[in-house]
């Protein structure tokens, strides 16, 4: 069986955050990306700050489109840790040499496009006795694990709303989300999708720090992943978005006007970002995040809970590594999969400075007063 780990995107920042927690967690692993020089400088870097008994990052360098070419990176890859923004023939090539090599693959991106390519080469894994997974950082991850977690607090809950807050977005990540705030997206509801728009509904959430209001956002994985692998027929997300873009999602105001015409998007961008390319060490150090959840039952229970976790590229790394580790311990499970069947309750216990509140006051409200539908259907599955 193939044992090591190869993290690629090492030339970017998320891969070279990954790649130091998987040094710290002491795994050997490969340290992988595009760039030549940019693979080299992390793998030096890397063995410049290692301590005593700490392993070295072997330096590999790869581009990606063409799967036979990428299969040969993958002879001794047990996994695949993907921190690489990935679209089209890079992201194909990338899973079919990853099913062909029997390489498993966990990958950080979480939006529902992305959910939705993965889960559909389901099939061809699953023949090939391989784990294809999406979402494994902070922004699928740990909503995975509250929704998995309601469900066990409240079993038989068929439908679950899911907040998030996160603090602030680097220019990558704005970019990303200010393209999917312009697109029609879906929620689940009664176990079929239905299309809905950013912000189109709101709801009051209290992350520890008052009520705050938070946006539809359908641009999210988590409905597309819970009609392939999910325990709920009904999902709703929300995210509390920073007041520039909330303003953009407002109708009638001049704002949404300009934002729906396209206007002033990269404006938008920087004001989100602040111009940032990277978190800075201050923000890795303090930042927190947020995931809020509550599940309904169709009898009319409801169960809600709140997830507190460090800033998310931080949770993201050590939540990638936890994940690869359980996977190279015999945890995968072959076709896709999300990452709440591989690690489980470990996405909350076994990650530094997570915090779990159940929020026990809101036990008696039932799902008629609450206003949101709940479909009846089986139990849910177990973790």
């Amino acid at each position: 069986m193939k044992s090591r780990i190869l993290v690629y995107g090492v030339d970017g920042f998320m891969g070279a955050l990954v790649s130091r927690a998987a040094m710290r967690a002491g795994l050997s692993h490969v340290a992988g990306g595009r760039a030549i020089a940019g693979v080299a400088q992390h793998a030096a870097a890397l063995a410049k700050e290692a301590k005593g008994g700490m392993p070295p990052a072997e330096p590999r360098t790869f581009t990606l489109g063409n799967a036979e070419r990428i299969a040969a990176q993958l002879d001794d890859v047990g996994v695949l840790v993907n921190c690489a923004t990935l679209e089209g023939d890079d992201m194909r090539s990338l899973v079919v040499s990853c099913i062909a090599t029997g390489t498993h693959l966990i990958d950080l991106s979480a939006g529902r496009a992305h959910v939705a390519a993965l889960a559909g080469f389901d099939e061809a894994a699953q023949k090939a006795k391989t784990m294809l997974m999406a979402g494994a950082g902070f922004d699928f991850a740990a909503a995975d694990a509250v929704a998995v977690r309601l469900a066990q607090i409240l079993p038989g809950a068929r439908a679950v709303s899911l907040a998030v807050k996160q603090g602030h977005r680097t220019m990558e990540e704005a970019a990303r989300l200010v393209a999917a705030m312009r697109e029609e997206g879906e929620m689940l509801k009664n176990g079929q999708f239905v299309p809905a728009r950013a912000g189109e509904r709101t709801i009051e959430v209290d992350f520890d720090a008052g009520p705050e209001k938070a946006w539809l956002a359908p641009w999210r994985g988590e409905a597309m992943a819970a009609r392939h692998r999910g325990i709920y027929s009904t999902v709703e997300a929300y995210e509390a978005l920073p007041e520039k873009a909330a303003r953009a999602l407002e109708p009638g105001t001049m704002a949404h006007r300009l934002f729906r015409r396209g206007w002033g998007l990269k404006r938008l961008e920087r004001r989100l970002s602040n111009g940032r390319l990277n978190p800075s060490a201050a923000d890795l150090k303090n930042g927190r995040a947020f995931v809020w959840g509550e599940a309904r039952h169709p009898d009319g229970r409801i169960r809600r809970a709140r997830l507190e976790t460090p800033e998310p590229h931080v949770y993201s790394a050590e939540a990638a590594i936890l994940l690869a580790r359980r996977v190279l311990a015999g945890g995968a499970k072959p076709g896709y999969q999300l990452p709440s069947a591989v690690a489980g309750a470990a996405l909350v216990e076994e990650i530094q400075g997570v915090a779990w509140h159940e929020i026990l006051e809101c036990a008696d409200e039932t799902a008629a007063e609450d206003g949101r539908p709940v479909a009846p259907g089986a139990e849910p599955e177990r973790v």
